[in-house]
């Protein structure tokens, strides 16, 4: 079956965002690193593909018919998320349109936690949503199985809503094939945290940790932490490293690389990597949990570049009100040791979670100033469809927007949506302002960020995130 993979376009630079430094843990995620396996699972069936990383392009859905009445696809797959979702269901509907034919559908968690919404607000532009984990359901569909059989799946059937049952998560993924990112330009990504050009790896699936603002183990990936083996991971790193042989540094996307039940599997991870001399720079997601020093001199010397770290609030009582299940003690502790051991540390901070006021929020960022962390990002907390922190701010009439598309801004960037009765939405913007200007206008920061410099890498991320700190605040 011939197959049409898209990201359609929602708005310009919306995925090679200037602002990357002002986005939540909560991010918009645009990026096809899902979406990459599921074709590459599709390749494996033996189906032709077509896949489009449209936003990453700034290409118009309008401007990809041509392609795609080339290809004649009879079957069109397109990544949704909650801000873009009715420019997703539009870019179906141009598409149905010019075609005429060929089973639509919506993947991501967007439609994962909003099923029913987004089928009735697409208006017959797609057959079906495929819901959480969607590798294998996109193949069942690209084999023939019928709409009605297919696991995971949601339709309109005579109006109704219909709901097939969940398909049960991927244990062995090791069976996945790696990520078709022969079909994209790893160019076409920025992010001013990471060495350009960089890739996205995950190495599991799903997070054991609860909390109440984090979207894909509550909608799409569960919470038990499915770790696909250290050779097999190797493996994809040395793949990559052969396809793109400029590439400067891997990104682990897992939700925590690093959790504790994890331990173990993280040391052999580094301990193969510098037995068959990898030789990448890597950063990853990380928890303040993470103490052991000597595990950090590990990942150092693995190629550990850089952990982004979710810090998130400087107040006990907050971290505890978004079950973040870590400690301030943990923080400082970790930061230290993280500098002991020479790994950058990319701070995650948030402002605007349950019982917040404008004297916690200030602790936030002073405790941001006071850790030994190299750069920082401030952020409303995000509340997504399908997660614990959306249903409490419904609960309690903190969510501001009025439809999808005001879970961003006007310039595509992460909306503050939560005003509180202690905290307004105004007030959150402002203190996330404060934030950014008081952590790097300090001539200490500056100083180390100068000192951060290594390599030209080096060099263009810091060019890259200089102007990101000027466009953000020639723009506010």
């Amino acid at each position: 079956m011939r197959v049409a993979v898209l990201n359609p376009m929602f708005g310009k630079d919306f995925t090679k965002s200037a602002r990357w430094f002002a986005r939540s843990r909560g991010r918009v995620q645009r990026h096809p690193d899902y979406l990459a396996t599921a074709v590459a699972v599709l390749e494996a069936a033996g189906h032709e593909l077509l896949f489009i990383d449209a936003q990453a392009k700034n290409m118009p859905t309008g401007t990809l018919m041509p392609r795609l009445k080339d290809f004649r696809p009879e079957l069109l797959i397109y990544q949704a998320t909650t801000p873009s979702i009715y420019a997703d269901i539009d870019a179906a509907r141009q598409c149905r349109e010019a075609l005429g034919g060929g089973v639509h559908v919506l993947v991501g968690p967007h439609v994962s936690a909003e099923p029913e919404d987004t089928l009735r607000a697409a208006q017959g532009a797609v057959d079906a949503v495929c819901r959480r984990e969607y590798d294998y359901t996109l193949r069942d569909l690209a084999n023939g199985v019928p709409l009605q059989e297919c696991l995971g799946i949601s339709y309109m059937k005579d109006g109704e809503y219909t709901a097939n049952p969940d398909r049960p998560y991927i244990e062995n993924l090791d069976e996945l094939p790696f990520p078709a990112w022969r079909h994209l330009d790893i160019r076409d990504y920025r992010d001013g945290a990471k060495l350009f050009p960089f890739l996205t790896l995950i190495t599991g699936r799903g997070c054991r940790h609860r909390c109440s603002f984090c979207q894909l183990p509550q909608v799409m990936t569960g919470h038990a932490y499915r770790q696909r083996s250290v050779e097999n991971v190797v493996a994809e790193m040395e793949y990559d490293k052969r396809l793109f042989p400029d590439l400067k540094e891997i990104m682990f996307e897992d939700d925590t690389l690093t959790m504790k039940v994890a331990r173990d599997r993280l040391a052999d991870l580094c301990e193969t990597m510098i037995r068959r001399k990898v030789n990448l720079s890597w950063s990853a997601n990380a928890r303040v949990d993470l103490n052991d020093l000597e595990i950090l001199k590990l990942m150092k010397r693995s190629g550990c570049r850089m952990l982004c770290v979710g810090f998130e609030f400087g107040e006990q009582q907050i971290l505890n009100n978004v079950r973040k299940g870590t400690t301030l003690e943990q923080m400082v502790a970790f930061a230290e040791n993280a500098a002991k051991a020479r790994i950058r540390i990319h701070g995650c901070f948030m402002i605007g979670g349950p019982g917040e006021t404008r004297e916690t929020a200030m602790k936030t960022i002073e405790m941001a100033q006071r850790l030994n962390i190299d750069t920082a990002q401030f952020a409303g907390v995000v509340a997504y469809p399908g997660t614990a922190f959306y249903e409490w701010a419904k609960a309690e009439g903190a969510l501001v927007p009025q439809n999808w598309r005001d879970w961003v801004t006007t310039d595509f960037e992460q909306a503050s949506i939560i005003s509180l009765p202690t905290l307004s939405k105004e007030e959150i913007n402002e203190l996330i302002d404060v934030g950014l200007r008081r952590f790097y206008l300090r001539p200490s920061q500056m100083l180390r960020m100068m000192k951060n410099i290594r390599s030209w890498a080096d060099v263009k991320a810091k060019a890259h995130g200089l102007m990101s700190f000027i466009q953000y605040f020639t723009k506010t």
